[in-house]
């Protein structure tokens, strides 16, 4: 079949659909430009060291196990930094470009199904792609940054039927077919799901193109050779990063059986598809139960079975219907069926078989209802994608913030634990920490024993310098967990703070072992084996970590760290230059090459440059006070004052401030630190004696 040509009025009726659809598709999402890296976005995207090496290719995707995805946060790094806009543009425009080739994909389809649908291809098709582009069922596959592999991989899924279709329309066969490939094999290195690609164009060409199957591999068997070679991208990825999949509760998932996963699956396919016909209740992270027993889900089960009946009935009776409703369930087949994964349902996993929900749905609507006209059914149209658009444009809203996401999710599941611990440390980074210990006390409510919820809330309480309660809650989340890494992490920088440093190193190594890219965690480990006095091993770690990570700025202050412990400061000042030259903004970089300064001048200034860009910092203002102290007393006591928000019961900071107040002759200002220092710790010989000393002077005065 070649390729028909379409008069001027199809032609000018196709720019002018792909232009609504572009505009519907901006209009939706214009909210989304200024929101910020949430959850996964802040460990693959800022604070992933691969992607800020464009070249060679390998640094990005050798980092990760959707390797082409990944490697487009580089090139975004690349274009503008960490500069929100750039990253959610890149999103818009995936989604656009998808929403776009189903357009194509549909019409051409239309063109050789019966003579209705061939005759309004160009109507349903708009219809279909516009409604797709617009539902809110879609916004966490594009609002939020890090799924930009789902949205690619599904722009790749769509290229890749798209381009084959164009091939059998066209004189270059060949060309076409290499566009076919190429998308599949991009779409391979973005996610999983494309895995099924190779078989959904294998039975669209059985039920829209070939006659038979004799047909399709006499023509075409290099053309499908090489397609389903692209699976060796998958092979890849999957043996070389076995690591990420394990810890990723894939496939092996405790509790859950394919028996399980399945009965699950019922209930949350059902779910799904009433997403797709009153999109309320969205919610970011479903607690979604476990179904042991079929009759937990049994309606959804046997309307899930029925569903799949009528599919295959289909396939023989009426293939081109049976290709519509079977790409569903084909689609969602690797994420929906009996292969476990941890976490049951995402409503990003609805990305691409939204596209047949709806195209099922409409071609019905018009073939029932309103085939006697072309306006009445775009009118119709035209109203849905309104609601859908107006509906997505409130739901990017939740997306505003971490905070707003979580007290969304915690409306629509108010017992799940993850939510809950989330939302919780969340606000106590934010220092509310009194929200945050309602939201982790409600959490123990539901579960008292809970690992996880027990290990995040004693990080919170070793911020607060709860340490002995810290200490209590982690115990019990090893009595629950003796793996748990959160758990682990947290005992390390327990006992980092308790002056344990040997302890720390044994927990710290353990858990870097099992998050070998957490950078902050490595920085800990090192700083402890400076501090417990292991600093060759510091050295030989931090230099180790920087040639993993040469554009790392953590782990060039790192690496110069260690070199000051051994006294090779004149060594270390390369390294915090590197570290500021990667990211003039990194406040660790400026402070580590202040205390490595010989003119106390010039030292003042790189610590003030560390101030400026975190001037809260207990260490950093500590710090300038102590270097203010013998000539500019007064000015000390203003940083001693700053880090005393940080840490109202630090002794070392009340002593040093009354120590200021004096040097500046007025001691009776420094009079109530000193006697604070001495409730807090009343054994403390030294405090007490600068508490007399002082009162003595008082008393001359």
């Amino acid at each position: 079949m070649t390729e028909a040509k379409p008069n001027k009025q199809e032609k000018l009726g196709t720019v002018v659909a792909s232009l609504v659809i572009l505009m519907a598709c901006a209009a939706a999402y214009s909210n989304t430009f200024g929101v910020p890296f949430l959850f996964d976005d802040l460990q693959r995207i800022r604070d992933e060291v691969s992607i800020r090496t464009v070249w060679p290719p390998t640094v990005a995707m050798h980092n990760s196990n959707r390797p082409f995805a990944h490697y487009t946060f580089a090139l975004n790094y690349m274009a503008h930094g960490y500069e929100l806009w750039g990253y959610h543009a890149v999103n818009l425009c995936v989604h656009c470009l998808a929403a776009l080739c189903l357009f194509g994909l549909i019409k051409r389809t239309l063109h050789r199904c019966g003579p209705d649908l061939r005759r309004s291809a160009l109507a349903i098709a708009f219809s279909v792609a516009l409604t797709w582009a617009v539902h809110p069922l879609n916004t966490q596959a594009v609002t939020y940054i890090v799924q930009r592999l789902e949205s690619l991989m599904g722009l790749s899924y769509l290229a890749t039927l798209y381009f084959f279709i164009r091939s059998q329309e066209s004189k270059f066969v060949v060309f076409w077919l290499s566009c076919s490939l190429a998308a599949c094999f991009f779409g391979m290195g973005c996610k999983e799901v494309m895995v099924t690609a190779p078989l959904v164009v294998l039975w669209f060409d059985r039920a829209y193109v070939a006659t038979d199957w004799r047909e399709m591999f006499l023509k075409r068997r290099s053309y499908y050779l090489l397609l389903f070679s692209t699976w060796g991208v998958l092979v890849w990825s999957m043996l070389h990063f076995q690591t990420d999949y394990r810890s990723g509760a894939l496939i092996q998932v405790a509790g859950l059986t394919p028996w399980t996963y399945l009965l699950s699956q019922s209930a949350v396919i059902v779910h799904y598809l009433s997403l797709v016909f009153w999109p309320s209740g969205q919610c970011v992270y479903p607690d979604w139960p476990i179904a042991h027993s079929i009759l937990e889900v049994w309606p959804q089960f046997l309307f899930m079975s029925f569903f799949l009946v009528v599919t295959i009935w289909c396939v023989f009776r009426h293939p081109k219907w049976g290709f519509l409703v079977g790409s569903f369930f084909l689609i969602l087949a690797p994420t929906s069926s009996i292969l476990p994964i941890k976490d049951l349902a995402f409503e990003h996993r609805m990305y691409l078989p939204l596209a047949s929900v709806i195209a099922l749905v409409l071609i019905a609507i018009y073939l029932l209802l309103l085939k006697s006209s072309n306006w009445r059914y775009l009118s119709f149209i035209m109203l849905l994608a309104l609601l859908l658009g107006t509906t997505t444009f409130y739901r990017n809203k939740v997306y505003q913030s971490e905070i707003s996401v979580w007290k969304d999710t915690i409306v629509k599941s108010p017992r799940n634990l993850t939510v809950l611990t989330g939302l919780a440390g969340i606000l106590a980074k934010a220092g509310n920490y009194e929200e945050a210990d309602l939201y982790f006390s409600r959490a123990l409510d539901i579960a008292p024993n809970d690992p996880k919820a027990n290990a995040n809330y004693a990080g919170l309480l070793i911020d607060r310098r709860q340490y002995q309660l810290a200490g209590q809650h982690l115990e019990r989340a090893f009595q629950s967990d003796p793996n748990d890494l959160v758990a682990i992490t947290n005992m390390a920088h327990l006992q980092n703070r308790l002056g344990n440093f040997d302890e720390a190193v044994k927990y710290y190594e353990v858990a870097v072992k099992g998050v070998p890219k957490d950078e902050d965690l490595q920085s800990s480990f090192v700083a402890s084996q400076i501090r417990s006095g292991n600093l060759l091993a510091a050295l030989s770690n931090s230099q180790e970590n920087l040639k993993r990570r040469a554009n790392s700025v953590k782990a060039n202050v790192d690496y110069a760290s260690a070199l000051i412990s051994l006294g090779r400061g004149r060594e270390a000042i390369e390294y915090c230059e590197r570290a500021i030259g990667i990211d003039e903004r990194d406040s660790t970089a400026y402070a580590t090459l202040a205390t490595i300064e010989t003119n106390p001048d010039k030292a003042i200034l790189q610590m003030a440059r560390a101030i400026e860009l975190e001037p809260n910092s207990f260490d950093f203002n500590r710090i300038m006070g102590d270097m203010l102290m013998s000539t500019k007393p007064l000015e000390a006591v203003k940083y001693f004052e700053t880090a005393l928000h940080s840490d109202p019961d630090s002794v070392e900071v009340l002593l040093k401030i009354g120590s200021a107040w004096d040097a500046c002759g007025q001691p009776e200002k420094g009079l109530p630190y000193l006697e604070r220092v001495t409730q807090l710790v009343p054994d403390w010989a030294e405090a007490r004696q600068s508490l007399e000393a002082l009162r003595q002077t008082l008393r001359q005065k």
